[in-house]
């Protein structure tokens, strides 16, 4: 998958935690710089990031959450669904919302 594309489909998952009401935070910004992770969102008492990963020469789009403030504020998460970044919307909606729930 092209580097753009792959963008595209990560930011339609960002849009699909906002869309619950999941709001951005401006934490863990050295880990952001450092190491490339995305914003992380807080729904509830859940946070939450959207990441990737390939596996086997497939590349997937990764839900991480933890529900610690201070594992979030440096990042640490747990990946707790991978969907195909090839999925259709409303196969990654669907997925995100079954995994947030």
């Amino acid at each position: 998958m092209e580097k753009d594309q792959l963008e595209n489909r990560m930011r339609f998952a960002e849009h699909v935690l906002e869309r619950q009401g999941a709001v951005p935070l401006d934490i863990n910004q050295k880990n952001r710089e450092l190491l490339g992770q995305r914003v992380t969102y807080r729904l509830g008492g859940v946070y939450y990031r959207i990441d990737h990963a390939e596996i086997e020469g497939k590349t997937f789009i990764i839900l991480s959450a933890t529900e610690s403030k201070e594992y979030a504020g440096i990042g640490l998460m747990d990946d707790i669904q991978a969907i195909s970044a090839d999925a259709g919307d409303e196969t990654i909606r669907r997925k995100l919302l079954e995994a947030m729930a």
